[in-house]
């Protein structure tokens, strides 16, 4: 990973308490697969890419947040066997219709905290889905399920996303994504934890 990345992956775990975790391989090496993909955008300048993020001290860290002047994105990754993906209203994950013990609802709690206390105006999150075994997983619809392929130019796309594009509905479970958001600025720094020092 490229010099340019503050924290770590070094934190990254695989309790079970992960809403949101890969099959067959660690929380780690799919944060890695994901992190060579984002290694472009991170020398992009204006462009911060934060590694080993802890959103709040319950929550398992993601593994990665991507932040702009005006856009901060959480960057989770997952590793699917083939299958058609889905998720039910509630935010659960199905594989050909059966329920897999995976949630998105961590993660959008962590962009609702985000939302409420981040100084920027556009919160979000994405979820990088790496191909478990020989087959490719069909991704549940919505522009937060991003192929590995795919990934770093729809990242860079969303975080230049204009606030009239960029939508937000409350009954949409993958509308969670991005969200135009106006926070009180706060004297304090970001209200993330990274684990360790900037990456060498």
């Amino acid at each position: 990973m490229v010099q340019r990345v503050r924290g770590s992956l070094a934190g990254l775990d695989d309790e079970e308490s992960r809403s949101l975790r890969p099959i067959g391989m660690s929380v780690r090496q799919a944060a890695t697969l994901t992190g060579a993909l984002l290694d472009r955008l991170a020398g992009t300048p204006g462009v911060v890419l934060f590694a080993g993020v802890r959103v709040t001290k319950r929550t398992p860290r993601i593994g990665f947040a991507v932040s702009t002047a005006t856009h901060l994105l959480l960057v989770e990754s997952v590793a699917w066997p083939s299958g058609a993906y889905s998720l039910t209203p509630q935010g659960q994950v199905l594989c050909d219709g059966t329920y897999i013990g995976q949630s998105v609802q961590t993660l959008l709690g962590s962009v609702r905290q985000l939302r409420r206390v981040a100084r920027r105006r556009h919160v979000g999150a994405v979820v990088v889905v790496h191909p478990s075994g020989s087959g490719t997983p069909a991704l549940p619809a919505g522009p937060a399920w991003l192929p590995p392929a795919e990934a770093g130019a729809r990242i860079a796309n969303r975080l230049r996303l204009r606030r009239r594009e960029n939508t937000f509905c409350p009954n949409d479970i993958n509308s969670w994504y991005a969200h135009p958001h106006r926070p009180s600025l706060s004297p304090e720094g970001p209200p993330w934890c990274v684990s360790g020092s900037p990456s060498t």
